[in-house]
């Protein structure tokens, strides 16, 4: 029985037409409300107190010797980085002139292999050498500490000059093993110079060395 009237347009027929899942949305605004929320509570709560009455943030800092390096100023922590680094390759050139002359004590390495080993480090430790003159970022107060160790690291390449003397002298090994215990001693001298570095950056520079002074007394 139609009187020929228009229907007008449904309205959630409407919605349900541009969004057939309009309530999708839904779930998503409560997890975003919810994490706005628990973010605004969790800021909003006061530390909790410690036993003698303060407040803490977070847990002790550690009192090791390993987490030192971080209580330092900035540009002490990064060199003592590259400390780090230096130390480890004159622990390296140690080691490794220590297994060459073991090679060639045990007969595991010919005189001419020995002899190109034993020249190829010397070529190194030059190398490295300049490397550590021009270590960047030397702070002022561990300046001092930086060229003595320069001293210490420029007597290791002479001393592997020793070394092959003393391999290539004839029926003689007195020359070679000497020169082989110098160069441990100098490199003990380098890793010394770089643990004096080290004491200056922790002390502020408080702390006076007593390397080389006698008793007068």
């Amino acid at each position: 029985m139609g009187h020929g009237y228009p229907i007008p347009p449904s309205t959630v027929s409407a919605v349900t037409s541009a969004d057939p899942r309009h309530g999708r949305w839904i779930l998503p605004l409560m997890i975003a409300a919810m994490v706005v929320l628990t973010y605004t509570f969790v800021n909003g709560i006061e530390p909790a107190a410690s036993p003698t009455g303060t407040t803490s943030d977070g847990p002790p800092f550690p009192t090791s010797p390993t987490s030192s390096s971080t209580t330092l100023p900035p540009e002490l922590a990064a060199f003592m980085v590259t400390l780090d680094i230096i130390e480890n390759q004159a622990t390296a050139y140690g080691d490794q002139v220590d297994q060459i002359n073991t090679d060639w004590e045990t007969r595991a390495a010919l005189f001419n292999e020995t002899r190109t080993a034993f020249l190829e480090v010397r070529e190194e430790i030059t190398d490295w050498e300049t490397d550590v003159a021009q270590a960047e970022g030397v702070p002022p107060i561990l300046a001092a500490g930086h060229v003595e160790l320069l001293i210490q690291v420029s007597h290791l390449a002479p001393k592997i000059d020793d070394i092959v003397l003393g391999l290539e002298a004839p029926n003689d090994t007195t020359l070679r093993k000497a020169a082989v215990a110098e160069f441990a001693t100098e490199i003990d001298q380098v890793l010394d110079a770089i643990e004096a570095i080290r004491e200056t950056a922790r002390t502020g520079g408080t702390t006076t060395s007593t390397a080389g002074n006698g008793s007068d007394a």
